[in-house]
């Protein structure tokens, strides 16, 4: 049997706290609108009545994006640091990464391998 694109996982996310970060673990391909405004309400909740709140994106379980989650990306850093914080990117797939790297975002996102390199990174 062969895999098709429906086949692939959707796009979750879930936050949790760790040493005063909120860290966004996403889970599958990140490719349209719908997801995107998804993630922002999540952001926006989140940093809500938070000054300063810094902000890591597991991505380690992140299948796919493309240039919808590139944009949704800018917006994230964008309102992250407007409200005083830092945005870290963690433990990207190789895929991924290469998305980064051609569009030279990897220039302005710091790319760590791990959420506890992401967190000492913070701490330091």
């Amino acid at each position: 049997m062969t895999s098709t694109a429906t086949d692939q996982p959707t796009f979750s996310l879930h936050v949790t706290e760790q040493e005063g970060a909120k860290v966004f673990h996403l889970t599958g391909r990140l490719m349209d609108q719908q997801q995107a405004d998804h993630l922002m309400e999540v952001l926006d909740a989140n940093l809500k009545n938070n000054e300063g709140v810094n902000v890591i994106l597991d991505m380690g379980q992140l299948l796919y994006m493309n240039s919808t989650g590139l944009n949704i990306m800018i917006s994230v850093l964008t309102r992250t640091r407007k409200a005083g914080g830092q945005v870290l990117l963690a433990a990207i797939s190789h895929g991924v990464r290469q998305l980064f790297v051609v569009t030279k975002l990897d220039t302005v996102f710091p790319i760590l391998d791990t959420v506890e390199l992401a967190l000492a990174k913070l701490r330091a």
